[in-house]
């Protein structure tokens, strides 16, 4: 079992501006898009979660299971402050996140739980890869930024993190079909990028002011190697044989957990310098 922490961080978005990263407003757009798409996003893993419960036999991994569960529901939590603050300002995005959130919750009604745990366990898998490359390029991504965004991100990133494995631990115990999660992919990871297109269709509508340009170009920054490092591990992420457990830890995860187990307010991140090696 994965050694997880639930940790409920004081965050506060009064006044946050949609662009809250003029430095960089494209990737500003796409983190806002996951903050709009994480709440219904966690909300049905939640639900297949708690359905599988009745199905785990081993303790370890049903304490991983409710574990996981926690961190994923205080994860909602934050990013519905983050949204409700946008929305305060700009009441049209309140629909960008309803439609989100149905969306989520048309595919939990319409598939069975094998279905959403491969779901689980497919989209989870991805995120070491990836939100490891976003803390190893985070002066690029985040720096001039919100501090309290950028907080928000690197917080559930490195969560992200910690439970990498839970997801596939669980689908393994219930469902065991390694070529299920394969069978599967092309309509996961289409439910998940068409939900994100709708969210972003929906900021272009809402935010008539945000020039087209600006979102495009998130990860422009970013070297070759690193990126082509990141698109890689995605890949080999997906595959059957796949164990998230084995793959290299973030070096910013384990400093963000030293700052924060010893007391430091994690809710706001000025300090993004440069790596030693950046590319």
């Amino acid at each position: 079992m994965n050694d997880l922490v639930l940790r409920k961080i004081p965050f506060n978005f009064d006044g946050v501006e949609f662009m809250w990263n003029p430095e960089n407003p494209a990737f500003a757009i796409t983190l806002n898009t996951v903050t709009f798409q994480a709440i219904g996003f966690e909300i049905y893993m939640c639900r297949a979660m708690r359905d599988a419960e009745k199905y785990i036999a081993v303790p370890a991994i049903l304490a991983e299971a409710r574990m996981f569960t926690a961190q994923e529901s205080v994860h909602s939590l934050a990013h519905k402050k983050h949204v409700k603050a946008l929305v305060g300002r700009y009441p049209g995005l309140q629909k960008v996140l309803d439609e989100s959130i149905a969306g989520f919750d048309a595919i939990y009604k319409d598939e069975d739980l094998h279905f959403h745990l491969a779901y689980a366990a497919n989209i989870e898998a991805t995120f070491s890869p990836l939100f490891g490359m976003f803390m190893e390029q985070r002066h690029r991504l985040f720096g001039g930024g919100d501090p309290r965004i950028s907080a928000l991100m690197l917080w559930h990133f490195c969560e992200e993190i910690e439970h990498r494995s839970a997801a596939l631990d669980i689908y393994n115990h219930v469902v065991g079909k390694r070529m299920f999660r394969l069978k599967m992919l092309r309509k996961v990871f289409g439910h998940i990028v068409a939900n994100a297109a709708q969210i972003t269709e929906g900021f272009r509508r809402n935010m008539p002011d945000v020039p087209q340009a600006a979102y495009k170009g998130a990860f422009a920054a970013i070297p070759r190697p690193a990126m082509a490092r990141m698109l890689l591990g995605v890949a080999a992420s997906q595959m059957p044989w796949h164990n998230p457990a084995k793959r290299p830890v973030p070096a910013y995860y384990g400093a963000w957990r030293e700052r924060y187990d010893s007391g430091e307010d994690m809710s706001a991140l000025h300090d993004f310098p440069a790596p030693a090696t950046a590319a």
